[in-house]
C-alpha cells in the first residue's frame, strides 16, 4: 500500500471532483464543431495546394523546394 500525503489528497480531490457528473444540454459540442470545421477547411486547403489545384504565385510544390 502507498503512503497518503497531503499533496496526493489534494490532487485526488481536484481530479475526481467532476467524476460522474453530466452537464445538461449541449455543453462544448458547438465549440468543438466549429474547431472541427476550421480544421477540415485548413486540411482541404493544404491538400489543394499539394495537388496543385490551388495555385499560389511564387510558391512551388516539389521535393527540391525550388
Amino acid at each position: 500500500m502507498g503512503q497518503k500525503t497531503a499533496l496526493g489528497s489534494l490532487l485526488k480531490a481536484i481530479g475526481n471532483s467532476g467524476q460522474g457528473k453530466v452537464v445538461p444540454g449541449w455543453g462544448a459540442v458547438p465549440v468543438m464543431t466549429i474547431i472541427g470545421v476550421f480544421l477540415l477547411i485548413f486540411l482541404v486547403i493544404l491538400l489543394q495546394i499539394y495537388n496543385q489545384s490551388l495555385l499560389l504565385q511564387g510558391f512551388s510544390v516539389d521535393w527540391n523546394g525550388n
